[in-house]
């Protein structure tokens, strides 16, 4: 498991984390100013999102450890940038508690999981698929277009219906987990 740390692909995953911290003090204080290199740090912070993926399955390095820093990633940068841009008044509250709401349930349900059956599903890919949508909300939402601001509320849409097959999936995979095993 320690050697599993150090693969690129959970490396990238760290990365993320670590510059979640300089996007966030920039869009809290500095929006304005840095508008671009904020839009920059954010493409860059979805990019490895998509590239430790593809490397740890092209390279045989998809590992236990990678299945939780992965999604734990993911759901760190989006809800701290979700109550971040909420604060902001640049997304709906209802769409940020959509994505808290959800993400907190799949972790608990991971975590019992993990902790009772020594297992640790997979995100599925239409989650997959609305964590990338709601990355480019969060992305437009900083960029401060007027034409994009009408994309982005096209987009909430389609990432709530993603989240709710997403979860209803994640759902189906835990029961039948949970059913395959002795509680």
């Amino acid at each position: 498991m320690k050697k599993e740390i150090f693969y690129l692909p959970n490396l990238l995953s760290f990365l993320r984390i670590i510059v979640l911290i300089p996007v966030s003090y920039l869009i809290c204080y500095e929006l304005d100013k840095y508008r671009i290199y904020i839009i920059i740090l954010l493409i860059i912070m979805w990019l490895t999102d998509i590239l430790d993926g593809y490397i740890a399955r092209k390279f045989n390095m998809i590992t236990e450890f990678g299945k939780i820093i992965d999604p734990l990633a993911d759901k760190i940068c989006i809800i701290i940038l979700g109550i971040i841009l909420l604060n902001l008044k640049l997304i709906p509250l209802w769409f940020v508690l959509i994505i808290i709401i959800r993400d907190v349930l799949i972790l608990l349900f991971g975590l019992y999981l993990n902790i009772k059956h020594k297992t640790t599903l997979m995100s599925n890919y239409p989650g997959k698929i609305a964590a990338l949508i709601i990355g480019i909300i969060l992305l437009l939402s900083i960029t401060n277009i007027e034409l994009l601001k009408t994309i982005n509320s096209y987009l909430i849409y389609i990432s709530i219906l993603l989240i709710l097959l997403s979860s209803y999936i994640y759902l189906k995979r835990f029961l039948k987990t949970i059913g395959d095993r002795k509680i």
